[in-house]
């Protein structure tokens, strides 16, 4: 009897000491760094009418800091068509507050990609297997006099960058790639106004 218990005592510890508590591994994540995927205007005056575009172009083959060959997107996520990224749209409504501004989805301008409202815009840059970039020009529509303030921290932390993640299939790998954005304020946002 002791050696059956022995035995279950060992096949335990080992189940236990087996786990993999990286959760980067097991959801089977890579990071990216990069730069200046995501751009928009730095215009600061527009008028009621107006489309506010926001634009990523996110080739397939990215560089790696430190490494000689760039990473490829496209094969390392085995296939993933679509990049998802979030951003927020506010106005000012007094001196020291600002709401999120939200539209129906059908207004939105969009040229490639696809952008859906809420309290945030989640956009999707597609992939386009002819160019091998992963595309997005989504416009957004300026309907009200103000003071407006977009940023790009809306899952992070980060004032001078966006996040941007793979929607790979279960069980792929997915592409999380961190890429700063120049035209942000050190709080992370950029200001302009609509007459």
């Amino acid at each position: 009897m002791k050696k059956v218990a022995y035995i279950f005592l060992l096949f335990a510890i080992s189940i236990f000491t087996g786990c993999d508590t990286n959760d980067d591994g097991f959801y089977n994540t890579v990071y990216i760094d990069a730069s200046n995927l995501v751009t928009f205007s730095n215009q600061t005056d527009y008028a009621t009418g107006d489309y506010f575009f926001v634009d990523a172009n996110i080739p397939r083959l990215l560089p790696e800091v430190g490494q000689t060959t760039p990473v490829d997107i496209y094969k390392t996520t085995n296939g993933a068509t679509k990049i998802a990224f979030s951003y927020i749209i506010e106005r000012r409504i007094n001196a020291t507050d600002w709401e999120v501004v939200t539209i129906n989805d059908n207004e939105f301008g969009i040229i490639e990609g696809s952008a859906q409202s809420g309290a945030y815009v989640y956009g999707l840059c597609l992939y386009d297997s002819n160019d091998q970039v992963y595309k997005y020009r989504v416009g957004f529509p300026l309907t009200a006099t103000g003071n407006y303030r977009v940023s790009f921290g809306y899952n992070s932390s980060s004032t001078n960058s966006v996040e941007l993640r793979s929607l790979s299939e279960p069980k792929n790998l997915i592409a999380y790639i961190a890429s700063t954005i120049n035209n942000l304020d050190n709080s992370g946002y950029f200001y302009f106004n609509v007459n």
